[in-house]
């Protein structure tokens, strides 16, 4: 008999959610701001702006899609706005106000 999983079971991390979330901190944290700074743009703005929505995407893209198999519904959509929103937060009061750091 296989044991019952709790109702307020979290997935973990596994490696290819970790690797998705790896590669979206490479991307939004090196590659696109690099590319911003070739054009002349402002690199605090790219990293501002990337970093946090590329996160979001790949930690509720992990746990959605790959750690369990909920799919496209109504709470990932809260999870993906919420989590981008308050790492757009963070990351304006990082680089902007300097309140992190």
């Amino acid at each position: 008999m296989k044991p019952e999983t709790p109702s307020h079971y979290i997935p973990r991390f596994s490696w290819k959610s970790s690797l998705l979330l790896f590669l979206a901190i490479i991307v939004g944290g090196i590659l696109l701001p690099y590319l911003f700074y070739l054009i002349g743009l402002n690199l605090k703005l790219a990293v501002m702006l990337f970093l946090p929505l590329l996160v979001a995407l790949a930690v509720t893209y992990g746990q959605y899609f790959i750690e369990t198999n909920r799919g496209f519904n109504k709470q990932f959509v809260i999870s993906l706005v919420a989590m981008t929103l308050v790492l757009e937060i963070a990351s304006y009061l990082w680089l902007f106000v300097g309140v992190i750091f």
